[in-house]
């Protein structure tokens, strides 16, 4: 059972099940894990109050996890190096980036760059199922974000669309909205999977004239 801890804290610990003497952070905190303790976080007990948003890297790269319960066994990220902790409704935007044209797996990238997480590479895929990736995080009420994105073919080198994407709070659904507008690449059909996931699907290869 996880230990209790204040609403706005989350403890990580070096052991599954909350074993040892545990490390606290509040919400409002973004760390580097130090490298003493890089990969070395096994379980996270969270706050009633907070949410922890986690990369398997330094540079928000690799696995992405968002912990809103305490959870006993976090080894699946593949190594704990960066996270926040955010207050527990605020919403973290994630997208599937999916292929529709025929390519190759990983033939096409989708390239964000997000005020709040940096800059975010996915992959396309045209299998069921894949790993979403964080392109951005809006606060409960929180003002739109725009945010730019970049798609390429990453057999010819060349981009086949560059545009943005405009996120909006969603006050009755208490989730995100993507809202399509004239720097929506044409390219790209977008469908909700969640609150704040979305299926990107690349739906056209040939480039923007």
């Amino acid at each position: 059972m996880a230990p209790s801890v204040d609403p706005s804290t989350v403890v990580f610990y070096q052991k599954k099940n909350f074993e040892g003497s545990g490390d606290t952070y509040a919400v409002g905190q973004d760390v580097s894990v130090p490298g003493s303790l890089n990969d070395k976080y096994l379980s996270v007990a969270v706050g009633a109050s907070a949410k922890v948003i986690a990369w398997q890297h330094y540079n928000e790269s690799g696995h992405y996890r968002e912990w809103t319960d305490s959870q006993a066994d976090i080894s699946d990220i593949g190594g704990l190096s960066r996270f926040k902790v955010v207050d527990d409704d605020t919403r973290a935007i994630s997208f599937l980036f999916k292929d529709a044209t025929g390519g190759d797996e990983k033939q096409y990238s989708l390239k964000v760059d997000a005020r709040d997480v940096g800059t975010v590479m996915l992959y396309s895929t045209t299998k069921d199922g894949g790993e979403y990736g964080l392109v951005g995080i809006l606060p409960a009420g929180g003002p739109p974000v725009t945010t730019a994105i970049y798609v390429r073919d990453e057999h010819s080198g060349g981009y086949l669309c560059v545009g943005s994407v405009f996120f909006q709070w969603n006050e009755e659904s208490k989730g995100v909205d993507v809202v399509e507008n004239e720097n929506w690449p044409k390219q790209l059909e977008q469908k909700r999977t969640g609150k704040s996931s979305f299926e990107v699907t690349l739906v056209d290869n040939k480039p923007s004239e």
